[in-house]
């Protein structure tokens, strides 16, 4: 028997043959072999039927059996293969990378339907063979990441092994993680097979190898995948578009904005409505200039005139009155609603904002710089908020969403904010433009000090924030930030350098009115700030609340993890024992409270507690809170390993805030990824892990990942609350015996008043699904994670109505990583 090569193409980084058995008898596949080599060595290489039916479908001919090869691509290599039936050779051919990268085009050309219908043809034989596949490209601190998953029939204890070649078939020292195994799956074909997906870190510059999955026992046969620079491409492309923000695309936004942003039509309508407005206040905005470019003020005052609500005045305080460049734009103007104060000398932007603060005569203040833009309906927003309000709760301090530009028309770099996000805000300053305040409310207050010039609009909000205002978040761009040398729009610390001081000691003042104690820190990162709370003394004691079933080495790192690196100087760890059937589990539980002790000289003490009934989580966290004795609870998964010593101090520290009710920590895959950085909820009709596989310092839409801030929701896999308002709350709510009760704990906290908040200075590793297997994986359980997201849904109604608060309002409601969709 001969077997005849028909044709070959090209897919996910494979080859594959189809070819022809030229004698009209079905093949035994059993007493098929085939190898291949390249350069000597072995590589990875498999043969299967072709799929009869659709080879007929693609008008395909042929007189006997079919059968197709499949290789990895090895780009710039030759691989020699030999088909043997009942050990004799019945093909041999030379593959040869270039040349099948022509081969394969041409043959798309021309035969389409028979290339798609051998292509990914070992992607259904997974009886007792291994077939991994692809599934993620992922950026990581160093390297790269990519998520594989491996199906297979046989038995689930067969766990397959990786590892990892270069396209010359030469072994590479990857690392290779194991997230998780899901036996007995059920396939789209209704057939039961096993899944275990695993994560394969790499350096960032190999784009081809080769993945081979097997297993010494030789019970499941091997499997493989292979990348090439093709699939390279497209993978790294797939995972930029479904990580990218509202940021990440400046053409994508410029056009977005030409779709959403107010047209003449509707100018003329804004006008005419604003005329009709209960209230319409008289809005002043204050330019302080100094040295102000002429094109730049001119397009200022152009923007300003083009206002379809026109109570206003525009206060240009003049600083550098010999160049003449305000005199003369407000003299073109011929606009008495454009007054110029001129100033003797320049006393600096705090004191020149504070002469038109002075000046002005609006019942709104609001602060416009040089050289940037307003949008024609920015102050008919504003305006519209205000008669949107009752006059007892009109909102005292307004802002808007704001973008950034080096040429009029060249939008780009947008800002969506939220409402006011308090935690965001102590790190950085999250409100900035258009920042406008009720004139009564900032006679109460007062201006800004000198020495917070660089960062008085900064200060300003931070003094607001401590008298109490009430805040608006105007959910349109009508801001446009101008980035040219000098200005702060793009970060730097070169422009002026004081500002980050100025900010620091703004924000150190606010905690200090507060009575709050700590100490405020600058980062790396220019204009971003951190805040170390003041612990009590003595230390309160923390109770870390485990629940764990078996897994004895699971548990065990995650509580020498604790005992081993953990700072703080006095803790109890209880343990939370459910239904353990292993007799090795209950001879580890024995040993705990002396090796906790020993570990951690004494700083922690461990005990069990037993919680006998069928598995509920709350049940078991609100049974082992009971039993804790700790002023703190620190709520834990098994699964989870310290790496930020300080990470109970970094979380007890926001509970010294009387508004903050919950903290969540920062936790990562194995392989260094994200897995949490806070909970959005509402998202695509569940919940949804903040920029989820980011590597740990992509900072994410406005530094979202990697700074404090308020969430809806953290994890339960690691949340603090304080004794106190868990009890006030009830404990997790019983319900909820699986999914959703973390998230719903902190939803009933802002509920009653209290904040969430998302600390990424907190860091631990999850380990997540060893515990107790992912509910997709089972249908029973799956049933029941879709009844508690029915409940969830339905007490929660307003996050899957009109979206998550913290996403914005413009923003794509079902993305977990906030773009414009």
């Amino acid at each position: 028997m001969k077997m005849k090569k028909i044709v070959s193409c090209r897919s996910q980084g494979r080859l594959f043959y189809l070819f022809e058995c030229v004698e009209s008898h079905e093949l035994d596949f059993g007493k098929i072999s085939i190898d291949s080599k390249c350069d000597g060595r072995t590589t990875p290489c498999g043969i299967y039927p072709a799929d009869c039916a659709a080879l007929q479908k693609s008008a395909v001919k042929l007189e006997g059996s079919a059968a197709v090869v499949v290789l990895p691509f090895l780009d710039g290599k030759s691989q020699k293969v030999e088909v043997r039936y009942e050990n004799k050779t019945v093909a041999s051919f030379c593959s040869n990378s270039n040349g099948e990268k022509w081969a394969s085009r041409f043959n798309y050309r021309l035969k389409p339907a028979l290339c798609n219908a051998i292509r990914d043809v070992q992607v259904s034989h997974i009886q007792n063979r291994y077939q991994p596949s692809f599934t993620r490209y992922l950026s990581a601190d160093e390297g790269a990441v990519w998520r594989i998953e491996t199906t297979w029939r046989g038995s689930a204890d067969l766990l397959p092994e990786i590892a990892v070649f270069d396209n010359a078939m030469q072994p590479l020292d990857a690392e290779v993680y194991t997230f998780e195994l899901q036996p007995c799956v059920e396939l789209h074909n209704g057939t039961l097979a096993n899944k275990l997906f695993s994560s394969v870190k790499l350096p960032s510059d190999i784009r081809d190898f080769v993945v081979v999955v097997g297993n010494q026992n030789g019970e499941i046969a091997q499997g493989f995948c292979s990348m090439d620079g093709r699939l390279y491409n497209d993978m790294h492309y797939q995972s930029w578009l479904r990580m990218k923000d509202a940021r990440a695309d400046d053409d994508a936004y410029r056009t977005w904005f030409d779709v959403h942003r107010v047209k003449p039509g509707d100018i003329v309508c804004q006008r005419n409505e604003a005329g009709t407005f209960g209230y319409q206040p008289l809005m002043s905005i204050v330019v302080p200039c100094y040295k102000t470019d002429k094109t730049y003020l001119q397009e200022l005052i152009d923007s300003v005139e083009a206002q379809s609500y026109g109570n206003w005045e525009l206060l240009l305080v003049d600083a550098s009155p010999e160049r003449g460049v305000v005199a003369n734009a407000c003299v073109e103007a011929r606009d008495s609603r454009i007054v110029r104060i001129p100033l003797k000398e320049n006393g600096g932007i705090v004191v020149n904002t504070n002469e038109g603060i002075a000046a002005a005569k609006g019942d709104y203040i609001a602060f416009l710089d040089h050289d940037d833009l307003l949008e024609p309906d920015a102050l008919f927003r504003y305006a519209r908020a205000l008669n949107d309000a009752s006059q007892q709760k009109r909102p005292q301090v307004l802002f808007c969403d704001e973008d950034m530009f080096e040429k009029t028309g060249a939008w780009s770099q947008p800002v969506f904010k939220t409402d006011l996000n308090v935690d965001l805000l102590y790190s950085h300053n999250c409100v900035t433009h258009f920042l406008m305040v009720e004139a009564a409310f900032l006679s109460k207050i007062g201006v800004s000090p000198e020495d917070t010039a660089g960062a008085q609009d900064y200060d300003l909000v931070l003094r607001a924030l401590a008298a109490d205002a009430r805040f608006e978040h105007v959910p349109h761009v009508l801001y446009h930030w101008r980035i040219h040398p000098g200005s702060t729009a793009d970060g730097s610390a070169e422009s002026k350098p004081y500002a980050i001081e100025a900010g620091r000691l703004a924000l150190q003042r606010h905690f200090a009115s507060r009575g709050i104690a700590g100490e405020v820190e600058e980062t790396a990162t220019p204009f971003v700030y951190r805040m170390r709370y003041e612990l009590p003394t003595p230390a309160p004691l923390v109770s870390i609340v485990i629940p764990t079933k078996d897994h004895t080495e699971t548990l065990d790192a995650c509580i020498t993890s604790i005992a081993e690196k953990s700072t703080y100087s006095n803790y109890e760890i209880v343990l939370v024992e459910n239904n353990s059937t292993e007799r090795e589990t209950f001879d580890y539980y024995a040993g705990v409270p002396h090796r906790i002790e020993e570990l951690s000289k004494s700083r922690g003490t461990a005990r069990v507690v037993t919680w006998p009934g069928e598995f509920n989580y709350p049940k078991i966290v609100n049974f082992g809170a009971s039993r804790a004795k700790g002023e703190y609870l620190l709520l834990l998964n098994n699964d989870t390993e310290v790496i930020s010593p300080d990470f109970i101090e970094e979380m007890m520290g926001y509970l010294q805030r009387e508004d903050v009710g919950v903290v969540g920590a920062k936790l990562y895959y194995a392989d260094g990824l994200t897995q949490h950085a806070g909970i959005l909820v509402g998202v695509r009709g569940a919940i949804a892990h903040a920029n989820q596989d980011f590597p740990s310092n992509r900072e994410g839409y406005l530094g979202r990942a990697v700074r404090p801030g308020n969430f809806s929701a953290v994890t339960g896999a690691c949340q603090m609350v304080r004794r106190e308002l868990f009890e006030q709350l009830g404990g997790y709510d019983e319900q909820f015996a699986v999914g959703f009760n973390d998230a719903d704990f902190c939803l009933r906290a802002w509920e009653a008043g209290f904040k969430t908040v998302f600390s990424p200075y907190a860091e631990l590793y999850h380990y997540e699904f060893t515990s107790r297997g992912r509910e997709e994986a089972d249908q029973r359980k799956l049933s029941r994670w879709k009844r508690e997201q029915a409940l969830f849904m339905q007490r929660w109604p307003r996050y899957f109505l009109q979206g998550d608060p913290f996403i914005g309002e413009e923003l794509n409601k079902d993305s977990d990583f906030f773009d414009l969709g």
